[in-house]
């Protein structure tokens, strides 16, 4: 049986890939940190492994016979004493590591779009995708067959997006830093994870080893959440699009400040940085069409 495991495997794209990967024969191994997360991914039809405190073997014994291995235990902000540096960095390392010595082959992982233009644009320059870029480094230089997926926003079934944004409008109104030109090309969760498996089972020296994992089609978020709105109502939400606009730089200083509507200062940036791409590779990598953005934002929808 072919076996993968799964780092992160009780998040929210950990867990839809687990469902996914055992649904199509794989023997799965979600590598958590904590007995509710274990749960999830036992749920998820995995078999769980959780990982405490420093053991050196454990993690090589979780990846032992895999053919690959899936890194998604990251964090996209440095709260609860979690740093870009001991997460997004130090642990990448240590996956890395201990899958040379569980003699795994393959490493997946994800980054995040705009990291190709660190240096270049001012809210893709941060220390969350410096952290980005260094992991990609590690996986790069390790020897081992190494793909990197750069998203932007996944959505979904159970993803924080969608059901924020509603229960914002349902509350009375959403704010929207700046005019909301600023585009995503946000992509289904469904793709995302047949991405993923279609990385693990691509040949040896197969090309591209960095693909953006971005939807159909960019769209400005202020269009974004008419389109969002659209497909919540056709639903039967009752929600209607009231935006309230602030200026950018105040959501820049509420984040610094310590949170703009639950957001960091990086995660703004992430929401501000107008990064877009090509989808052409992903699609070929897939061997299909990618889902439309209006089929992903209903799955959303309906599950939040």
């Amino acid at each position: 049986m072919r076996r993968i495991a799964v780092t992160g495997a009780n998040g929210f794209v950990g867990r839809n890939l687990v469902r996914r990967a055992v649904g199509s024969g794989y023997e799965v191994t979600g590598v958590v940190r904590s007995e509710p997360a274990a749960r999830v991914v036992q749920e998820a039809g995995g078999r769980s492994v959780q990982i405490v405190g420093r053991d050196p073997e454990a993690l090589v014994h979780a990846l032992d016979g895999c053919q690959a291995v899936v890194h998604l235990a990251q964090v996209g902000a440095e709260r609860g004493g979690q740093t870009y540096e001991a997460v997004n960095v130090g642990f990448t390392g240590r996956v890395v590591e201990d899958a040379r010595h569980a003699g795994v082959p393959r490493v997946v992982t994800f980054s995040g779009l705009g990291v190709a233009r660190y240096g270049m644009s001012a809210r893709c320059s941060n220390d969350y995708f410096l952290s980005k870029l260094a992991a990609e480094t590690i996986v790069f230089r390790s020897g081992l067959e190494g793909v990197v997926f750069r998203p932007s926003f996944v959505v979904g079934p159970g993803d924080s997006f969608v059901p924020s944004v509603l229960r914002a409008l349902e509350a009375g109104s959403l704010e929207r830093p700046g005019d909301g030109a600023y585009r995503m090309q946000p992509i289904a969760v469904a793709d995302a994870v047949d991405a993923v498996l279609a990385a693990v089972e691509r040949p040896p020296g197969a090309f591209p080893t960095v693909v953006d994992l971005v939807g159909p089609e960019p769209v400005a978020y202020a269009r974004l959440l008419e389109r969002l709105v659209r497909v919540a109502c056709a639903l039967g939400r009752k929600v209607d699009l009231r935006v309230r606009e602030v200026e950018v730089e105040e959501a820049e200083r509420r984040a610094r400040a310590g949170g703009y509507q639950g957001m960091t200062a990086d995660e703004l940036d992430c929401l501000l940085c107008d990064e877009v791409s090509d989808p052409a590779p992903l699609v070929a990598l897939l061997g299909r069409p990618l889902l439309p953005l209006d089929e992903a934002l209903a799955a959303a929808v309906a599950a939040a």
